[in-house]
């Protein structure tokens, strides 16, 4: 108890111990005869740092730089690569040892752009762990997951794609720079990029991990109109009332899962009760403001206005409604109902959908033009319903009745079967990777994980010619 009050007392103590740790263990790893290091140090700096970086997690970069302690933010992205580096080898030798798993062996190559090779990347790569956290830490998760898998080729000449790493959404949303400095730096970045123009961007690869999508670079139609956007968001994005055109593309583009924390997965599935003993017919915790409504230019339905005008309906006293609620409190709504009704906000998609699912509650998605994850492997009609924003009411809370249990326990059972295809593990040497596997989620041995899928789909996506509409060839 006396070192958990000194932890409390002294909230930089024990991550600094952890950071020198990780970096005394780095530095006197044992080699082999090649300079490669030996497979236990890096196990042991890994998990090490892991400690760090789940300890400070939530903290701003501001915050640390401001610790006055003997660190700061930019020492620890200089460790984080070392680590990441390091894992990367680990993954490598276990690849060259023939102890890769046949599905997990690569099918194309990924050459990963760095801040070295190209500075205007650095910017934009601030704050990792920070941003590697909540809805939108997508954009750090896809970036760690290429850096250390064997998908990964320094060689450009056999890349298959090439992957552009930055935090947009991040460094905007945490005040590092505004709308518009956020545009000149990736305009400033697309032209640095040294094999960008001989594809016309056709075979980079760049994620934007929020509903902003890829307007959060505000010229990205100048600029990056051919490359592939990997985002959660399909439909448009409520602040942006300029643009009222999707900027997905269902030719080039990848819908992905938001990023829902392993712990958040863990507490829905915990709070996840057997359809017999549910309560409630639906569930929805949310509000409904202005911003919440149909897209200032383009219209439509307020669809959580509509949501909530059900509970004055007679009869509806099975339905649970609430806002402002802990996480706790929704998780245990969700595992108590039947369906779960996900709305648009703010933007077409909804982390709600990726709650409810691992909850075990049916999804009814009330977002006309949202196009979930992965739906060119997966038959979403068999776990979803989507209904017409249009047609929110009574006829809606009828049809919802009329589902017997046995249909009601086969869109329960399929999402079961699916689910693990929506969720982002931790690193394998992550001290959360424990956790995950004592929990009992998403097991590795079973093949899901929205890395795989994001892979999947991606593979759909390979061209022979490395061309584009500029480009002239002769013999």
């Amino acid at each position: 108890s006396s070192d958990l009050e000194e932890a409390r007392l002294c909230m930089m103590g024990v991550p600094a111990v952890f950071f020198y740790l990780t970096k005394f263990t780095l530095d006197t790893m044992d080699r082999d005869e090649h300079g490669r290091p030996d497979a236990e140090s890096i196990k042991k700096a890994t998990l090490q740092y892991s400690v760090f970086e789940n300890y400070i997690s939530a903290l701003h970069p501001g915050l640390i730089n401001a610790a006055n302690w003997s660190f700061n933010d930019q020492e620890v992205f200089h460790l984080r690569k070392q680590i990441l580096k390091a894992f990367r080898q680990l993954e490598a030798s276990k690849a060259a040892g023939g102890k890769v798993p046949e599905r997990d062996k690569p099918l194309f190559k990924v050459y990963v752009y760095d801040e070295e090779e190209v500075p205007e990347l650095k910017p934009l790569l601030q704050s990792q762990i920070y941003c590697s956290r909540g809805q939108w830490g997508t954009d750090v998760q896809v970036h760690d997951f290429f850096v250390t898998s064997n998908y990964q080729t320094d060689d450009p000449a056999e890349a298959d794609f090439f992957f552009v790493p930055g935090y947009a959404i991040c460094v905007l949303e945490g005040n590092l720079y505004t709308l518009d400095e956020v545009d000149e730096l990736y305009k400033d970045l697309v032209r640095a990029l040294p094999y960008f123009n001989a594809s016309g961007g056709r075979d980079h690869i760049f994620v934007f991990g929020s509903g902003m999508a890829q307007s959060v670079f505000q010229s990205w139609q100048e600029h990056i109109p051919q490359a592939i956007v990997l985002t959660p968001e399909t439909e448009l994005f409520n602040d942006f009332a300029w643009v009222a055109e999707p900027p997905f593309k269902t030719w080039k583009d990848v819908a992905i899962p938001g990023s829902l924390d392993l712990v958040e997965v863990i507490g829905a599935l915990e709070k996840s009760k057997p359809l017999a003993e549910r309560r409630y017919l639906t569930a929805f915790f949310g509000r409904q403001d202005k911003v919440r409504g149909p897209h200032p230019w383009v219209g439509g339905v307020d669809v959580r206005k509509e949501i909530l005008e059900l509970k004055h309906l007679p009869g509806t006293e099975d339905m649970n409604f609430g806002d402002g609620a802990t996480l706790e409190v929704m998780q245990r709504a969700y595992g108590d109902a039947r369906f779960c009704f996900v709305p648009r906000g703010k933007s077409g998609w909804s982390l709600r959908f990726f709650e409810v699912i691992f909850a075990g509650c049916v999804p009814v998605m009330i977002s006309d033009k949202w196009e979930l994850p992965f739906e060119d492997f997966l038959d979403v009609t068999r776990f979803v319903i989507k209904w017409p924003s249009a047609q929110i009411g009574m006829r809606l809370v009828n049809y919802l009745r009329s589902l017997p249990d046995s249909v009601v326990q086969s869109y329960m059972d399929e999402a079961k079967r699916v689910r693990c295809w929506f969720f982002y593990p931790p690193k394998k040497l992550d001290v959360r990777a424990h956790l995950q596997r004592g929990h009992g989620v998403c097991p590795e041995e079973n093949g899901q994980d929205a890395f795989r899928g994001m892979l999947r789909i991606l593979q759909t996506r390979i061209r022979k010619s490395r061309t584009s509409s500029k480009s002239f060839y002769f013999r």
